[in-house]
C-alpha cells in the first residue's frame, strides 16, 4: 500500500507526494488568481478527524496547516482535490473561517480543473449542493471575464472582502444580481 507522503527514487528525482503536489498547485493558483500572501506560511498537509478538508491558523502567528480527511491517506487523487480547493483559502488567508460565495466557489471549481488538467481524475465533484452552485456561480463570473478574480485580487487580495460594489466598478458587464449572489457569505 502507498502513502500520500511516501516519496521514492525515479529518473531525475523522485516521485511526487502531496507535498510537493502542493508547490504546484499553489503555483498554478498563483498563475491563475494572483501572488498569495506571503506574510503567512503553508505549513503542510496533515490529516484531520472532524470530516472535512479545511485550512488550520495554529497559535494564532500567521501559520496556515491545509487538513485533509483520512480516506486520502493511500489516494493521491483524492488528496490532490483536497488540497487545491484549500489551496485558494492559502492564496488570501485570514486567520478566520470567513469565506464568501466567490472564494467557495472558485476553491470547488479550481480543485475539479487542477485535477481534471493534472491527471488526477476528470470526474471530481463536490457533494455538496451549496459548493456545486457556488462554483457554478464562478463559472458564469469567469465567462464574462475570465481574469476576473486578478484584477480584483489586486485591488482587495482578500477574496471574501470582495464586495459588489468592487466588482460591478472592476467589470460594469457583471449584473448586480450576480454579484450580489457572489459576495454573500457562503
Amino acid at each position: 500500500m502507498s502513502s500520500i507522503f511516501k516519496s521514492h527514487p525515479i529518473p531525475n528525482g523522485n516521485s511526487w507526494t502531496i507535498t510537493s503536489k502542493l508547490g504546484h498547485i499553489l503555483r498554478t493558483a498563483e498563475e491563475k488568481y494572483g501572488e498569495r500572501d506571503k506574510s503567512y506560511t503553508i505549513l503542510g498537509v496533515e490529516f484531520t478527524t472532524n470530516g472535512n478538508p479545511q485550512i488550520w491558523y495554529p497559535d494564532d502567528c500567521k501559520h496556515v496547516v491545509i487538513q485533509i480527511t483520512e480516506n486520502c491517506i493511500n489516494d493521491i487523487n483524492r488528496a490532490v482535490f483536497q488540497v487545491a480547493h484549500e489551496s485558494i483559502h492559502c492564496l488570501c488567508p485570514t486567520g478566520s473561517q470567513n469565506a464568501n460565495v466567490l472564494e467557495e466557489g472558485l476553491a470547488n471549481l479550481f480543485s475539479i480543473i487542477y485535477c481534471r488538467e493534472n491527471g488526477h481524475g476528470n470526474n471530481w465533484t463536490s457533494n455538496a449542493q451549496s459548493y456545486t452552485n457556488a462554483s457554478n456561480l464562478v463559472e458564469k463570473l469567469l465567462s464574462i471575464d475570465a481574469d476576473i478574480i486578478k484584477k480584483l485580487r489586486a485591488i482587495e487580495p482578500t477574496l471574501s472582502k470582495v464586495d459588489k460594489d468592487l466588482m460591478i466598478r472592476v467589470n460594469p458587464d457583471i449584473t448586480s444580481e450576480l454579484a450580489d449572489k457572489l459576495t454573500k457569505k457562503f
